[in-house]
């Protein structure tokens, strides 16, 4: 099982950016995330920390593919553009 660490949070104009690393069968996939108000608000409407979004969002990738097909940088908004079922799923590993 995969673990996943979240770093500290920096905020932008319009959205937080972190660095999480996932620990997988035996090496590290450091990964520079962001996510957006939109995003965050449309999870999680403001009930939990973002990086616990962050969190929920590796939680689906891994749920959908190994730590190795997660890409290096990314914003969180791709989870949504590439799997029809993100926005209803998301919520749900918060």
């Amino acid at each position: 099982m995969a673990e996943i660490e979240v770093g500290q949070e920096v905020e932008h104009a319009t959205s937080w950016a972190y660095d999480v690393t996932v620990f997988a069968d035996g090496r590290t996939f450091p990964h520079a995330v962001t996510l957006s108000f939109q995003d965050y608000d449309l999870w999680c409407r403001g009930r939990v920390s973002p990086s616990r979004v962050v969190e929920a969002v590796f939680k689906f990738l891994l749920d959908h593919g190994s730590a190795q097909d997660i890409p290096p940088k990314f914003d969180c908004s791709v989870v949504r553009r590439k799997f029809d079922e993100a926005d209803a799923e998301l919520p749900k590993l918060i």
